[in-house]
């Protein structure tokens, strides 16, 4: 206990502590005054701990009773937890600030002298002529003191900093509160952490995608970056596709693709130093390569940069030259790659190329070793768009690459001439023998030569690549300045329903944390006219589809303004964006005939039939059932659940599994309704895709908006059919905004037999499941299409692009077509919560 207690102790500052005068007044000594009453009343003992701070940055030790520090002392020091605050011990520099410009924020990982680095040193020379540029830097490196001059001023981030934790939000805090940053640009996913800290803090961030996604696992953890970042640009589309394919997530986006400009290298402190460094002349010079072909290849000697097959291309040209030559391989070995390095040297020595392949350390300038170049073979693996191959481009070296490995070949694909230069996927032989064309023919290599140097010519300048990303930023700046002005909008209307919006997910938010999330994942997806904006917005009010209204309303993707806003600020008006809603009002008295009620339903799992029966008797409306299924003992369990309900005269009977739901519907049902109004069409849905509780919950949430038992909705929507004579289809009002995702070309061939003339607009409503209410005679042109069962196709069914995919968003079309109008139904107590689209951490508000 002794020892313990002087560990705490040297914890102790009496003259720092805020209760020592107190302690002393009262005979106690300040120590024990701080074990005993302090630390509860959140004094800090000394500088060297926080009771407050530790207790909220580690919830966990909310039932710790046995004092904080004693806890950091015994097991947090171990543990890596944090005592104290970092934030105020990270200096940020204002002294060179100029007040009379915007200030930018530049995030960047370390000071290596590779691509990334190199790059943020290019954007301080550019962006600087207009703005104060305060660089966030992770990590030091021998570039730093270039980085440090460049800047307006630099942030060293500890590298220990908790990102992820309570301390975000005051390292957030206290850059808005020095700098006010325009934007930020966070240069390299490698410092996602801070542009998720800065967007939780309202600094929009343009974030540089440099990286394939396949070099960050596990799949996800780029996630938060891409959910939260106003802009992601890329250097390349291969790279952007990448990403996509990986995270989904980020098909509503649009994302930016922008090429760097050529990079100068900045002066770079070597860990050798000075002295026993060689000049890049010097060095040459020593590889004596007059009257020899020169293949060159650069970047750190590793797997991604393929330098095997580098090796493995200079075996093929040694059975094919006519000429001297030689593979140059300029790079640093880090000892991480040495056991890949053995390998080299094994495959160089078996190859029997000890004469023809060299690697030479990296290097203070490349501009004498491209000089000497006749060829430059970018032989990696995987490789957004090295800056060396633009640097090379432009001086008429041609470049081999391979194809669907990097951007830059992704760029040579795209002309007519430079095209030559790329040959299959890690073909080395193929690689080989083109070098080896290059060789043997001057005016081959004079000619791709220069038609790739008019590629780089056209594609890569630094300075407009600068001028781009300011333009976004400041965008993306306006765009934080216009939510302000939405918010108050929609907050003073009061229509925001939040829990349709979040679903019970609402009570985690105040009404202004509730917009704010909206209308982040609304500025988020702009432009909102595209078609798959909808997968990260959900509906904000019933009856009103933002999408919608931005699709027919230019002005809102222009102006950045969000649709919900721009509607109320233009006095609600009318037009394909509003549809009815249908409440679980009273039943009011009326004349109208009541129509005669047919409810066909699928199910291929009779066990979900009880409960669907239950619903219907929750309503006073008399209906006739017809219900398929996929067996005969499917069939014989649906008539045994009737029996048991004592409902004798439903239709039962079994169909091929064909079509799913649908199918069953329009090839058996056209026959059957001929003395019916309305009829109803469900199923007993099922998820197979996805987890059991999401399809659990889908189902409960349009039984309960279309049959019952919460409201008698059967009673509900018989007596809107029965007084709105144009009133062809009630489905759900489904706060998620689908669209045709991958179902067009299938919609627009079912559109063309139905004769709908109209162009199908990107952006509507639709029965999401297919399960809806409508009038008969609005159905006709679906009916008259004569699907048979071979017109669906086989299970198992891909979850989208199918036939039946593209029936479920063409039925408001068809009833269209018949000339009806369609209405949805909206029962607040029953909600979606599966999968919410968007949900980004309410952070400080600016």
């Amino acid at each position: 206990m002794s020892n313990q207690f002087a560990s705490i102790e040297e914890f102790f500052d009496e003259s720092y502590y805020a209760f020592s005068g107190e302690a002393k007044k009262n005979g106690i000594r300040p120590i024990d005054h701080y074990l005993q009453f302090g630390e509860q009343l959140g004094a800090a003992p000394s500088t060297r701990f926080d009771p407050k701070y530790y207790l909220k940055q580690y919830p966990d030790l909310g039932g710790w009773q046995g004092g904080l520090l004693n806890h950091y002392l015994q097991y947090g020091r171990a543990e890596g937890r944090q005592g104290v605050a970092m934030t105020p011990s990270i200096a940020c520099p204002t002294e060179k600030i100029d007040p009379g410009r915007a200030t930018i924020l530049l995030a960047v990982h370390d000071a290596s002298r590779s691509g990334a680095p190199i790059l943020a040193w290019n954007l301080i020379n550019e962006l600087r002529k207009q703005h104060n540029v305060v660089v966030l830097l992770k990590s030091g490196g021998p570039i730093e003191p270039a980085l440090r001059e460049a800047a307006t001023e630099l942030v060293t981030i500890p590298a220990e900093f908790p990102y992820g934790s309570g301390e975000d939000a005051l390292f957030a805090q206290k850059l808005t509160e020095t700098y006010s940053p325009l934007y930020a640009i966070a240069n390299s996913v490698a410092t996602r952490e801070l542009a998720i800290l800065l967007e939780a803090a309202g600094v929009p961030v343009i974030a540089l995608v440099h990286e394939f996604s396949s070099y960050f696992q596990p799949i996800g953890i780029l996630n938060p970056l891409y959910v939260s970042a106003s802009k992601l640009v890329f250097p390349a589309p291969i790279v952007a596709d990448a990403s996509v394919q990986d995270y989904p997530g980020l098909k509503p986006r649009h994302l930016d693709i922008l090429p760097q400009g050529p990079s100068k290298v900045p002066s770079f402190q070597h860990p050798t130093g000075g002295a026993e460094r060689r000049s890049s002349v010097q060095r040459l010079e020593d590889l004596a390569l007059e009257d020899t072909a020169v293949i060159l290849g650069t970047g750190r000697i590793e797997y991604r940069k393929g330098v095997d097959a580098f090796i493995a291309a200079a075996s093929q040209v040694q059975r094919s030259a006519t000429r001297k030559f030689k593979f140059v391989w300029i790079g640093h070995l880090h000892p991480s790659d040495a056991s890949y390095f053995g390998f080299l040297q094994e495959q160089i020595k078996r190859s029997g190329l000890e004469q023809h392949v060299l690697f030479v350390d990296e290097v203070d300038e490349l501009e004498p070793f491209y000089s000497k170049a006749d060829v430059f073979f970018l032989s990696s693996r995987l490789d957004p768009l090295p800056n060396v191959a633009i640097d090379a481009s432009l001086r008429k070296i041609p470049v081999v690459c391979f194809k669907n490995a990097s951007g830059f070949a992704e760029l040579l694909e795209c002309s007519d001439t430079a095209k030559e230069l790329v040959v299959p996927y890690l073909d080395s032989s193929a690689a080989g023998r083109m070098i080896c064309d290059l060789l043997a023919d001057a005016r081959l290599l004079t000619r791709l030569g220069e038609d790739i140097q008019a590629v780089a010519n056209a594609t890569f300048d630094m300075g407009q690549y600068a001028r781009k990303l300011d333009q976004l930023g400041r965008t993306c700046a306006a765009d934080i300045e216009q939510m302000a002005l939405d918010q108050a909008t929609i907050l003073e209307s009061g229509i925001f329903n939040a829990s349709l919006r979040f679903g019970s997910c609402a009570e985690k938010f105040t009404p202004d944390q509730a917009v704010n999330e909206y209308l982040n994942a609304s500025r988020l997806c702009r432009p909102l006219h595209r078609g798959k904006a909808g997968m990260l917005i959900r509906r904000p009010v019933e009856g009103f589809h933002p999408l919608i209204y931005a699709a027919e309303n230019p002005e809102v993707d222009r102006q950045g303004i969000d649709p919900l806003a721009h509607f109320l600020r233009n006095g609600r008006p009318e037009g394909r964006w509003t549809h009815r809603v249908i409440r679980p009002e009273p039943r009011r008295e009326s004349n109208a005939a009541r129509p005669r009620i047919a409810i066909h339903g699928h199910f291929y799992y009779p066990d979900l039939l009880e409960s669907f029966l239950k619903l219907i008797a929750a309503n006073a409306s008399s209906v006739d059932l017809f219900l398929t299924t996929s067996g005969p003992e499917q069939a014989a369990q649906i008539r045994k659940s009737l029996r048991a309900f004592g409902i004798q005269n439903a239709d039962v009977w079994s169909v091929p599994n064909r079509g799913r739901d649908i199918g069953p519907f329009l090839k058996e049902m056209p026959d059957k309704l001929g003395s019916y109004d309305i009829v109803g069409h469900f199923h007993g849905k099922r998820s197979k895709h996805v987890d059991s509780t999401v399809g659990d919950q889908w189902r409960d949430f349009a039984w309960q908006h279309l049959i019952g038992d919460a409201f008698p909705m059967i009673d509900v929507i018989a007596d809107a059919f029965a007084e709105d004579a144009k009133l062809g289809l009630v489905f759900a009002e489904d706060p998620y905004l689908n669209g045709w995702d991958e179902n067009r070309d299938l919609a627009e061939r079912l559109a063309q037999r139905m004769k709908i003339e109209a162009p199908l607009p990107e952006h509507f409503d639709f029965p999401i499941g297919t399960m809806f209410w409508a009038r008969v005679a609005a159905l006709q042109p679906l009916f008259q299409l004569n699907l048979d069962w071979n017109d669906y196709p086989h299970e198992p069914l891909p979850i989208d692009g199918t036939i039946l995919h593209a029936l479920e968003r063409i039925v408001p079309f068809a009833v269209q077509k018949s000339g009806f109008e369609y209405a949805t139904t909206y029962v607040r107590s029953s909600m979606r919560d599966d999968g919410l689209a968007f949900i980004r951490r309410p952070g400080l508000q600016r």
